[in-house]
């Protein structure tokens, strides 16, 4: 049964990896017929590179690595709960970094795909989407027009609110999740939040299943600010804050 699991998770992974890696591949092809930036070109390339080396050499090492682990906690004898626990967190730490490169590839693949004004369009889109799958209630609102924000601004805000959404699939239990985004003279601003189950954030800021830090970094690199409320039974509020001038 073990083995089983172990070949079904890594079929699994492999192909996710694959898929990404050929949807790339696939944009990239068919941008071959455009004119193209011979720098943008470069960086086109190289990405598809790096896509391919994670998916080819360091994807499927992981997960070899984690069916071997699984197979050996399978076969421990009774009295062994201390080894057992630690092969454990090792097959949870491989499963995180699975998950960590299957999301750098889903990301290149998106940035590829981003264009300017399509900030409403894409983050409509994937809130359909992820509540369809995950069963929640969603209130969008966007008072942001097409092409009001710099280029930079939009992809770092998709990035981050996209994370924000995914984390509170994986982890809050919610049930309703709303987010809602204005434009002022000076600023633009962001507001996630959800109905579900909260967290101590100082402690969720140091693990990394939440990616809090990598949102704020994004945040801070278009000069703005990141917020996040929560408590255990209390929900959870994000506000994002961007400077325009």
């Amino acid at each position: 049964m073990t083995a089983i699991l172990g070949m079904q998770f890594h079929r699994k992974y492999r192909t996710i990896g694959r898929s990404l890696v050929m949807n790339s591949s696939a944009m990239a092809k068919a941008n071959l017929s455009k004119p193209r930036d011979p720098v943008k070109a470069a960086v086109l390339d190289e990405r598809q590179r790096i896509s391919r080396e994670l998916h080819d050499r360091v994807l499927q090492l992981l997960s070899t690595a984690r069916l071997r682990v699984e197979r050996c906690a399978g076969q421990l004898s009774d009295g062994s709960d201390e080894l057992k626990a630690e092969l454990q967190s090792v097959e949870a730490n491989l499963d995180r970094a699975v998950t960590e490169i299957r999301n750098l590839l889903s990301e290149n693949q998106l940035d590829e795909q981003l264009q300017a004004g399509s900030l409403e369009r894409r983050l409509r889109d994937e809130l359909e989407i992820f509540s369809a799958r995950a069963g929640f209630k969603v209130d969008f609102q966007c008072a942001i027009g097409a092409h009001n924000l710099p280029m930079p601004i939009e992809r770092e805000l998709y990035f981050t609110l996209r994370e924000g959404v995914l984390n509170a699939i994986r982890h809050s239990r919610a049930t309703e999740m709303r987010l809602a985004l204005t434009q002022g003279r000076n600023a633009c601003e962001a507001r996630l939040s959800d109905n579900g189950v909260g967290f101590v954030v100082s402690a969720a800021e140091s693990s990394s299943h939440y990616g809090l830090k990598g949102m704020r970094e994004r945040i801070r690199k278009i000069g703005g600010e990141l917020t996040i409320q929560s408590a255990p039974g209390k929900g959870t509020d994000i506000h994002i804050s961007v400077p325009l001038s």
